[in-house]
Order: structure tokens, then C-alpha cells, then sequence
């Protein structure tokens, strides 16, 4: 059988890919048809449980906001990437690359940095009432912009295929940061809300662009205000509606937001136009649910798709049926093949955007597909839609039975697409 050249890799992180051993790792994965994988260049702290680890620990808690390779300090400006403590962490990208059976992509996630939010608070996104949020550095700060292409460029030093970016964007109010608390109910108004960012380099641009951004950032910290002193609590229906009547009712709003894309969709150019012509870029443009949501981080679907080489998508669903209603709407949100940013207009020309810009991310186990056994009807049905690319979430979170599994309906989607 001729063996595919799209894209089918498979994330993963150092510590995983270090504790299996290179050859190991590259072995196995060739092995369940996969031919790259897009390890971890640019990381944030967690918790993760390693079902498959070996001899180290089964719950590993990483270094918050490093690079896994030796950054170049010369590229960069005030703010500076912080490499990981550990010098074999940092020599994977070049052992991966000098093997050169795997196609090697930098996942690099470039503003969700708490380190640097905690060095830099001048530099991080502030809200309405002007608290600041050190997990997510603000794209619209000059600073933060020189260091996100920095970063880029850097991680594009490693060998690798392909910069894949995570977080180009504002981090939405609700990620998941440790020890969260409140006793009201979150729903999407409300965290689209708190999740504005109206610190004194994004009420510039706005200004820049004839908004008033200062009156703006009244008007919604006094809706939050009221919100929270309420005795209501809006079920998330509710909540959608209210959200889409604002952007309606307020034409400031909406400008606002127009002026954030604008921003990401800048940070996204300026980093494809520094780039090898032989490294592609991929975005990563949400960790939102469904990706039309985009815009809440700053991600305008259209222009990301035009600006780089690829939008590598999460298709993060319960159900195939999802994945693939998910994909329709994100594919009539794209440009047509060619068309490039200069020439996006407001009203797209096409239905339907071009499918060979997006290489979609599954996750073939719980809690998406069925813990994973609907993985074969994603696959054709993102195929019947014309995605060809797929890469795969994630080496050290999945069990060994899910990862055969994943090689077994990789291999027999790719024997009936041949």
C-alpha cells in the first residue's frame, strides 16, 4: 500500500516522548500509521495523568511557561523565552529531526504564559474593571507582540515542518486556572463579558480605529456589575441570546471585537512573514466550543485562514455527528483557495470556504467520539467534506488500547482512500 503524504501526527509532550526513548517512540508511531508528530515546543503548567508511563511518575506537573529547546536570546526583546530545566527535554526537537523518519511540528503555545503574566503584569490582559489576568498576555502590548513572533521564528529554528500556534489570542475568561471559585453560575455571556480585555494598549488601538473604548469599558463593566448583583443566574440559552442581542444592540461592541481579530490576524501575518519559506504555519485558532466562538479569543476564522498556511482545527466533540456539523459550519467561515488577506471582503463570495486549508485535530478517547469509537465515522465524515489532514490528541493521555486503536482506523481509512 502506498503510504499517505497528508498530514497524521500525533501531539504529544517531552516528557513522554523522553521516558519511551526516541527510537521507541518514532517506531510506534510509524507503526499505527502515523507519519509526524507535534511535540510541545512552547508549554504551559498542568496536572496529566500518564496512563502509559514506565518507569517515571504517573501524574507529572511541568514547568510552567517554558521552551523545550535552547531559545536564542538574540531575538528576543523585554520579555524573553525561559528554557526548561532540563537539558535532554530540550535536545528532542533536534534527536526527532536528525532521525528524519517522523515530520516534526512545533506545537507552540505563544500568549498563555503565566511566568511571564507574573514577571510582566503590565503586559497581560485586564478586564473591564482593570484586574488583571496573569495566565493570558495581551497580543495588542508592543512587547508582547515583538516576543509572540519571536517565539515563532525561534521554535521555527528546530527542524520542524511546521509552527503550529496555540493561543495567538486572549485566553477566554473560563480556562480552567487552578482553584477557580465562585458561587454564581458561569454561562457564555458572562464569561465572554469578564473576558474583554480593555488594558491601556487595547483602548489605544481601539482608539486608533475610532472606538471609544474607555465608554465602552464602562458600559460593560456596569453590566457585569449588575449582572453579579442580580438575583438571577441564565441558563446558557438564555445567555447565547443575550450575547448575540449586545452585539446587535451595541455597534461599539462589535467594532470592539472587529478591532481584537484585527490584532490576532496582525500577530498571525507578521509571524508567517517571518518564517523560513520552508516552515509552514499552522493556528490553532480557539480552545472554544464549537469553533465558531472563535471571535471570543480574537480569532477571525476568514483572515487566520489567509494569513497562514493552515488552521489546524479541534474538532473536541462527544459524538461524530457533532465533529462533523462542527466542521460544516467552520469550512463556510473560510476563504476560497487562494484568496489571500488584502482581498477578504465582509461578505464571503462562497458558501463554502476552502477544506485544504485545515487540518483537523481529534481525540480518539474519552470523553470525545464515543471514548473513541466513533473515531471511523469522524474521519470519513470530515474526508466527505473535503479535510484530508489529521493529527491526533494525545501520546501521553491516551491508553495503549486507544492508541492501537487509532493505528488500526488510521490505517484502514487511509487503505480505502488510496
Amino acid at each position: 500500500m502506498k503510504k499517505t503524504s497528508a498530514y497524521r501526527s500525533l501531539y504529544a509532550y517531552p516528557w513522554d516522548v523522553a521516558e519511551e526513548g526516541v527510537p521507541a517512540f518514532i517506531a510506534k508511531t510509524l507503526e499505527r500509521g502515523l507519519n509526524g508528530v507535534t511535540l510541545a515546543a512552547s508549554y504551559h503548567a498542568g496536572k496529566f495523568l500518564r496512563p502509559n508511563a514506565r518507569s517515571g511518575g504517573r501524574v507529572v506537573f511541568p514547568e510552567d511557561g517554558v521552551v523545550y529547546f535552547d531559545p536564542d536570546h538574540q531575538r528576543y526583546g523585554e520579555l524573553r523565552a525561559q528554557p526548561h530545566s532540563d537539558p535532554a527535554l530540550r535536545r528532542l526537537f533536534a534527536e526527532l529531526a536528525d532521525d528524519g523518519r517522523l515530520n516534526v511540528h512545533a506545537w507552540t503555545v505563544l500568549l498563555h504564559n503565566s511566568r511571564l503574566g507574573a514577571a510582566y503584569p503590565q503586559y497581560t490582559a485586564r478586564n473591564a474593571f482593570g484586574d488583571s489576568y496573569v495566565y493570558s498576555l495581551c497580543p495588542a502590548q508592543p512587547a508582547v507582540f515583538e516576543y509572540a513572533v519571536a517565539l515563532a521564528c525561534d521554535a521555527a529554528r528546530q527542524g520542524v515542518r511546521s509552527v503550529v500556534l496555540e493561543t495567538p489570542g486572549w485566553l477566554p475568561y473560563a480556562h480552567g486556572y487552578h482553584h477557580e471559585f465562585a458561587q454564581l453560575r458561569s454561562n457564555v455571556w458572562l464569561d465572554t463579558m469578564l473576558g474583554l480585555c480593555f488594558c491601556d494598549a487595547c483602548v489605544k488601538a481601539a482608539g486608533d480605529a475610532g472606538i471609544d473604548g474607555a465608554g465602552l469599558r464602562q458600559r460593560i463593566a456596569g453590566r457585569i456589575d449588575a449582572y453579579l448583583k442580580a438575583p438571577v443566574d441564565a441558563i446558557e440559552a438564555q445567555a447565547a441570546a443575550w450575547l448575540a442581542a449586545d452585539l446587535l444592540d451595541d455597534q461599539e461592541l462589535a467594532a470592539y471585537i472587529r478591532q481584537r481579530q484585527a490584532v490576532v490576524t496582525e500577530v498571525v501575518s507578521t509571524i508567517r512573514a517571518g518564517l523560513p519559506a520552508g516552515v509552514q504555519l499552522a493556528v490553532i485558532p480557539t480552545v472554544q466550543r464549537p469553533t465558531a466562538q472563535s471571535w471570543i479569543e480574537g480569532s477571525d476564522l476568514r483572515a487566520l485562514a489567509a494569513a497562514a498556511d493552515w488552521l489546524e482545527v479541534p474538532f473536541y466533540e462527544a459524538d461524530a455527528a457533532r465533529v462533523i456539523a462542527d466542521a460544516h459550519d467552520t469550512l463556510r467561515r473560510l476563504p476560497t483557495t487562494g484568496e489571500s488577506v488584502s482581498t477578504l471582503g465582509s461578505d464571503p463570495k462562497s458558501d463554502m470556504g476552502s477544506a485544504v486549508k485545515v487540518r483537523a485535530i481529534l481525540r480518539p478517547g474519552a470523553p470525545d467520539l464515543g471514548d473513541g469509537a466513533q473515531l471511523p465515522q469522524a474521519l470519513a465524515g470530515l474526508a466527505a467534506l473535503g479535510i484530508r489532514d489529521f493529527a491526533f490528541y494525545n501520546h501521553g493521555l491516551l491508553r495503549s488500547e486507544r492508541l492501537d486503536a487509532l493505528g488500526a482506523a488510521l490505517h484502514h481509512f487511509d487503505r480505502s482512500a488510496s
